[in-house]
């Protein structure tokens, strides 16, 4: 029971359920008074000791329901094939051309005993240690030696030799494969990605944004919003040890004279924070629109850490889209920019006067400009001098550009132009490199 459970709670962690070790001997204690014999009990009970929230409670019900109901061949084979056929002719044919393994492995689908064959696959996997399953990689081995110990060879050997039964053993090889592969596939679920999505997440992470089809943006806006929940608990930490600064020894020293000088209370000097401006200038265009959609999610989502945000966004000409974010949730905002200024051909020069002339007035030494794009005009003028103006006006400049460094300053790309006037540019096709960007954003701009 200690072990099953064990495992039970590692399933729920990784199907984004957090238990702590003070929950998990909770559980236990619930498991002693409730007992196991009635399962919705123990379900109930587990929710109330495990899930916090109805979203949780959601997810745990859902891993509840596929821990303890794992067997493997819980499908049974079609009707239509095992109708009209002779079953002691089968058996007697496989006895004669088999061993008694694969004759049990035979008779039990016919005679319709999948408990047997599902307690084999069970005690198999469990003598392979399934639940020390990591990787994508490993489900095919284990699969693969749960087969070879069912006899899956001696099977397909049998149904490749022909006869009267060749069409039917066929088909019995492709549903023990079926259902032993579904089976692993639950157990990676279980142990590995219990929440369907952490392969989706790791995609995300690891691959370029450019790829990601709209299908997987719901998802990765869960990332986002994860990411900058993570970064701004962080930075409020570092703020907080910023702001106050050095001791203050005068103060100190009246403040305790109460305690014989005894430190208890400590006085610290201080600090006068100046807030900044931070201006995100986005390409919109088809090119690089799905890396802009999320960093300008990220930021966003940012916004009660991060300085004043001002978000502008362009494919030829520029708007400002910061009301956009005032007025609808962070999604319908990124999509109605996208809508409204990503139609056009990409023109990078007629971008940044457009941009200089909408905040000109507004720029001061305090500001930070991050512009995200690919830094390819189309042959039109690139105007690298208003970059160069308001390099000289702000604080620092940053540029994010998604393709990778070889590429900068081929064909129609300005970047290594543009890149002379910026305090730092930088590849940003993965979530990643958002996340460490907007990390030395949220310490350069505090």
């Amino acid at each position: 029971m200690e072990v099953t459970f064990s495992r039970f709670v590692s399933a729920l962690r990784h199907a984004d359920v957090p238990v702590s070790t003070g929950e998990t001997l909770d559980g236990f204690a619930v498991i002693q008074q409730v007992g196991v014999t009635d399962p919705y009990l123990l379900k109930n009970a587990l929710s109330l000791t495990f899930a916090k929230t109805q979203e949780e409670k959601v997810r745990f019900a859902d891993c509840f329901e596929r821990f303890f109901h794992q067997l493997a061949f819980q499908e049974p084979p079609k009707r239509s094939m095992l109708r009209s056929v002779d079953v002691e002719r089968l058996l007697q044919d496989v006895e004669h051309r088999g061993s008694d393994d694969l004759q049990n492995l035979i008779a039990s689908i016919v005679q319709g005993d999948r408990d047997y064959l599902a307690y084999r696959v069970q005690s198999t996997a469990e003598k392979l240690h399934i639940q020390d399953m990591h990787t994508l990689r490993e489900k095919s081995s284990f699969a693969e030696a749960i087969l070879r110990d069912l006899g899956i060879r001696e099977l397909e050997a049998l149904a490749g030799g022909g006869g009267e039964f060749g069409g039917l053993l066929r088909y019995l090889r492709q549903y023990v494969v079926q259902q032993v592969r579904t089976f692993v596939n639950e157990q990676y679920r279980l142990v590995v990605d219990a929440s369907g999505k952490q392969a989706l997440i790791d995609a995300a992470l690891e691959s370029h944004l450019a790829q990601l089809p709209p299908a997987y943006y719901e998802e990765v806006n869960k990332v986002v919003r994860k990411l900058a929940d993570r970064l701004a608990q962080r930075h409020r930490r570092r703020a907080k040890r910023a702001r106050r600064g050095a001791l203050n020894i005068k103060k100190l020293l009246r403040d305790n004279i109460a305690y014989d000088g005894a430190m208890f209370r400590l006085s610290w000097r201080s600090k006068k924070l100046e807030r900044s401006s931070v201006y995100v200038v986005c390409d919109v265009s088809n090119s690089v629109s799905r890396v802009s959609r999320f960093l300008l999610l990220l930021l966003h989502s940012l916004s009660d850490v991060l300085p004043n945000v001002r978000s502008f966004a362009f494919s030829n000409r520029l708007g400002e889209i910061t009301d956009l974010f005032a007025r609808h949730d962070h999604e319908r905002a990124i999509e109605e920019a996208l809508v409204l200024w990503g139609n056009g051909a990409t023109d990078y020069g007629r971008a940044l006067i457009d941009f200089r002339n909408l905040v000109k007035d507004d720029l001061d030494h305090r500001s930070t400009i991050v512009f995200l794009g690919d830094a390819r005009s189309n042959y039109y003028d690139p105007h690298a001098d208003v970059l160069k103006g308001l390099s000289k006006r702000v604080k620092q400049v940053y540029w994010l550009n998604p393709e990778s460094r070889e590429t900068w300053g081929e064909g129609d790309s300005e970047m290594l132009r543009y890149g002379a006037y910026c305090l730092k540019t930088t590849t940003c096709g993965r979530l990643k490199d958002l996340g460490r960007f907007a990390d030395s954003l949220l310490s350069a701009t505090r």
